[in-house]
This record gives C-alpha cells, sequence and structure tokens, in this order.
C-alpha cells in the first residue's frame, strides 16, 4: 500500500518498507513482529503488511519522548501501568541513543529473556525488545513480583550489578504493577538498588516518588491487548524458547533451590492409607513433608493440617506426575543464565528435560507448568 508523507503505520506481522520512514527510532526496511510497531513516513513510503495494521495522522512519537532521549542522564527506570508503552520507549531511547543496554523486568511479559525470567541485553536497531539478544538473566519462576518479591529482588540485585558496570546508557524496564501498597514497596526497593539518575513516568508523579528525579511522558498511540493477547504473546514466547528442544537426562543433583529430593525418605503404606491413593514416595525434612502421588488427589484442609501436627512440620506438598509435566525450570551455566526447559520425568536419581540449552551445570524449578501453551500454577517444596 502507499501511504503519504507524516502518516503513520502501526503494523503487526511481516513488514517490508520502501522509502524513507523512521521505525522506533531506527531506518529499517523490513521487520517481523508480534506486537504493533509504529512506522513513521518521513516521505511517500510503499508499506507490504502480512499481519494487520492501522493507518493514523501524524506521529505517533510523544514529543516529550524526543525531549527524554536529549536529557542528561545515563541511567533511567521507566514508571507506568500495564500497556502503557513502557517496553516501545525503552526500545525507542535505546535506539535513538546510538544503542543502549535494557534491563528487562517485566516477568510476566518478559522480552528479552522469556515469561518467567528477567534479563537485559544490548538494544539497537530494534522494533522490540525482543529482537536482543541476552547477555544474562535471573530465572524468578513466576510470572507475576507478587508474593514473590524477594526472590525477584534478588534477580535485580544481582543484574544490575553487572549491567552498571557497562559503559554507556542503561535502561530499566518494568512491570505494570504500580497499584497497592506492595507494589509501591516493590518499586521503592527495585529503585534504592538501581538508583536511576531519572524516572521516566507515564502517570503525573506520584506521592512515593516524590524524592526522586522524575521525567513525566505520554503515552503513544498504544493498541491496548486483552488477557487473552496477552496470553497468546506469552505462549509465542515460550515457543521461541522451546524451538528446536530436545529430552535431556539430567542428574537430580543439579537441581537447587528446592527441597524436593531432600529430606528422609519414610514408608509410604501409611500415606496411602490416609491419602486413599497410590503414592510413589514421602520425604520428611525439618520442617517440610514432601508426598509424590501417581495421580493428581484433592486433599482437605484438615488432613494437611493433621500431618503438620503428626510430623511437626511447617509444610505439606502434595503432588503428582501430572502437577509436575511441563513444569517451567530455569537453566544456569555457574553465574550465566542460559535459558528454560520444561520437565518431561522425575524420579530419586534423574529428571528428563526438554530443552533446547545444553552444557547447564544447574536446574531450578518454577512453580508453574505449561499446557498447550498455558500456565498453571504448581506449589513446590
Amino acid at each position: 500500500m502507499k501511504v503519504s508523507k507524516g502518516k503513520t503505520v502501526l503494523a503487526r506481522g511481516d513488514v517490508k518498507i520502501e522509502g524513507e520512514a523512521e521505525v522506533l527510532g531506527a531506518e529499517l526496511d523490513n521487520f517481523v513482529s508480534d506486537k504493533y510497531i509504529p512506522i513513521y513516513c518521513k516521505k511517500d513510503c510503499e508499506i507490504e503488511v502480512k499481519g494487520d495494521y492501522i493507518v493514523v495522522d501524524g506521529r505517533t512519537i510523544p514529543e516529550s519522548w524526543e525531549k527524554l532521549v536529549e536529557a542528561d542522564w545515563d541511567s533511567i527506570f521507566i514508571f507506568g501501568t500495564t500497556d502503557s508503552g513502557k517496553s516501545t520507549l525503552a526500545t525507542y531511547l535505546a535506539n535513538k541513543s546510538d544503542g543502549g543496554y535494557v534491563l528487562d523486568l517485566d516477568i510476566g511479559q518478559s522480552d528479552i529473556a522469556h515469561p518467567g525470567a528477567m534479563g537485559y541485553g544490548f538494544v539497537n536497531g530494534c522494533v522490540s525488545l525482543s529482537q536482543a539478544e541476552m547477555i544474562n538473566g535471573f530465572f524468578t519462576g513466576v510470572i507475576s513480583p507478587m508474593g514473590r518479591e524477594a526472590k525477584c529482588l534478588r534477580g535485580v540485585s544481582r543484574l544490575w550489578k553487572e549491567l552498571e558496570k557497562k559503559k554507556g546508557r542503561n535502561i530499566v524496564d518494568t512491570t505494570g504493577w504500580i497499584r497497592g501498597a506492595r507494589a509501591k514497596d516493590y518499586k521503592l526497593a527495585k529503585l534504592e538498588i538501581i538508583q536511576p539518575d531519572v524516572i521516566a513516568s507515564f502517570h503525573p508523579t506520584p506521592n512515593f516518588l516524590k524524592d526522586w528525579k522524575v521525567f513525566e511522558v505520554e503515552k503513544g498511540y498504544v493498541v491496548e491487548r486483552s488477557r487473552e493477547e496477552r496470553s497468546r504473546i506469552r505462549a509465542l514466547r515460550y515457543a521461541k524458547e522451546l524451538k528446536g528442544a530436545e529430552e535431556v537426562k539430567v542428574d537430580a543433583a543439579k537441581v537447587v533451590n528446592t527441597n524436593f529430593f531432600e529430606g528422609e525418605e519414610i514408608p509410604k503404606e501409611f500415606m496411602e492409607d490416609i491419602l486413599g491413593c497410590r503414592i510413589i514416595s514421602v520425604r520428611k525434612g525439618d520442617d517440610f513433608l514432601t508426598i509424590l502421588s501417581e495421580k493428581r488427589k484433592d486433599v482437605e484442609i484438615s488432613i494437611i493440617g493433621a500431618l503438620r501436627e503428626l510430623y511437626d512440620v511447617e509444610d505439606v506438598y502434595i503432588l503428582s506426575y501430572e502437577d509436575l509435566k511441563g513444569l517451567v525450570v530455569g537453566l544456569y551455566s555457574g553465574r550465566r543464565y542460559l535459558g528454560m526447559g520444561l520437565l518431561e520425568e522425575i524420579s530419586d536419581k534423574e529428571i528428563t528435560l526438554k530443552t533446547r540449552h545444553r552444557s547447564f551445570d544447574r536446574v531450578e524449578f518454577g512453580e508453574f507448568r505449561l499446557f498447550q501453551g498455558k500456565e498453571y500454577i504448581v506449589r513446590i517444596p
């Protein structure tokens, strides 16, 4: 299609451009994206879109974004709700700065790593953060920080210590979780770790940010995504991460940060009588009891309470093979995060994973499993 000078095409899919156009601060002649990307035509252009598109008058990049590029900062923290344009702004700032490091902390819609992980990479000439190669990451094993703030903050601290040593501009893209006391405390904790030169805020400056230097920015032309659309995009990210994956057997000793293989194995016959199902194993630690059953079993809260008292433990975990199949796991080589895999089989000595990664020496269990591209929460010891 022919697009006149001064118009913007917001396109999603496979895109080819003939003519002088700016794509999020970069000059590109083609790209592929699963999100809507603004293409501003500086002159008349011929644009082919195999996918969805919207044509609007004028430039969709706000003037405040252009001013922010020219402002004096080396590190910036982007603050805003879901679908406010945080990732788009991060990409634009990096492109207009002739490249910059972006730390993607949005574990629900993570682009540089994958959902369930944080990651950073160098962004230049990109239409999306997902085009940047991950330099390092941190596996959270959850797609929302709520209830897991401490673990997420460990990831922020670890990755920022690496990133702040690199020369150039550092851009921090964050989650859209900003409402409520816990969300505010979480944001403030990240700010205390990062100590950015400036906060780019998509909102009038909230009171709890009054002690920080804030630069207010407007939304661009945002195509809001439904919950189903966000879920679809996460499914695409999982599929991309698992492309070319093969089964690999791993020594259970490589699994860390879980009590699943810990504790003393105790006789299972009593537990079979109590729960009324076939039990594979029962393990008791100082403060936990882990029960692995052949099939999923719904257990009354009163029975769980009785088991806690009987075995003098704080936590009782009742899992089945069905609960564990497709469990998302994170894979490390030393302190470098490689990416994810899925749990296929498990025994006391060995696990079987489906992954494209090799040469890893550490496996971490996540807290959700994938089935047909959708996430299901799993409570892991």
